[in-house]
């Protein structure tokens, strides 16, 4: 569930904020003319930006999802495809003692969202983006004490608050930090295989464990509720976002003005824009070195 929302965050944010501040003064003293230099807004100051052309962005990153960016390591997430092998085991409450090895990952839907204008901000250190994803499905093949099967996973109305940190160094932007919270409406689970010998009991089973979900996100996200794989999972995770990040910056030279460029540059369709060119989509193999941390 996490790993979806860490990947597009990572395509997202490398395009981060579209939107440009310009402040002129032209007092008028005596009967003449003086030019005054824009003021610098302060760092923590939140700046206006333009709808139009941020609603123009997202549609061009929708459509950028299909093929990724495999310069920067982004695979295609139309559908993404993982080549990772979960395996883990947990009691049933005390029903029963489940080995589960879950493999070949495919997540739809990451390319359908919508953005709220009224909960984003943007300053010059810092970012604020809220993402509405009316349905994403997650299909697995699982393994459940040796029975094999395909299970899946359907998350409805999930709101994804994408929050990211940066500054300039040497004339350069660099992410400091990311982060962000997960707030899922309603679940929909089918785990293959729950109880070969009833199939009555695995459908109460799966109905309850996605009724439960939501209510889980919510205690994961206040911190209530720790869980120590999805806690190193989301480390490495973080860990190739920011990199991720920081090389497409970097490669590119990018300051906070020339980013803002780069982004209405990207929204309009330039040449020049680094838009989806036809390169043949990623196998989705470039993620499973920070799936492994």
């Amino acid at each position: 569930m996490s790993c979806p929302k860490v990947v597009i965050l990572s395509t997202i944010v490398l395009l981060l904020v579209v939107g440009r501040v310009a402040t002129e003064a032209d007092p008028e003293t005596q009967g003449q003319t003086v030019s005054v230099p824009p003021a610098t807004p302060s760092p923590t100051e939140p700046l206006p930006f333009d709808e139009p052309t941020v609603e123009r962005f997202f549609t061009a990153v929708k459509n950028q999802l299909r093929c990724g960016y495999p310069m920067f390591g982004v695979p295609s997430l139309v559908p993404l495809k993982l080549s990772y092998t979960l395996k883990t085991s947990f009691d049933l409450l005390s029903l029963k003692k489940i080995s589960v090895v879950a493999s070949n990952f495919t997540v739809h839907g990451l390319n359908e969202f919508s953005w709220d204008p009224s909960r984003t901000r943007f300053t010059r250190t810092s970012a604020t983006i809220p993402l509405s994803f009316p349905n994403v499905t997650a299909f697995a093949h699982t393994s459940l004490n040796g029975a094999n099967g395909t299970s899946f996973l359907e998350l409805r109305n999930v709101t994804v608050r994408l929050d990211a940190q940066y500054e300039e160094k040497d004339d350069l932007l660099y992410v400091t930090e990311l982060g962000g919270s997960v707030l899922l409406e309603d679940a929909k689970v089918k785990i293959a295989s729950l109880f070969p010998k009833s199939a009555k009991l695995s459908k109460i089973w799966n109905k309850a464990i996605g009724k439960s979900l939501p209510i889980l996100v919510e205690l994961f996200n206040g911190g209530k509720l720790k869980i120590e794989y999805l806690s190193r999972l989301l480390s490495g995770a973080k860990f190739y976002a920011m990199n991720t990040i920081n090389n497409a910056l970097n490669s590119h030279s990018l300051n906070f003005d020339r980013l803002v460029e780069s982004m209405v540059k990207f929204a309009d369709g330039s040449p020049d824009s680094l838009q989806c060119d036809g390169t043949a989509p990623m196998t989705g193999d470039e993620l499973v070195g920070w799936l492994r941390t």
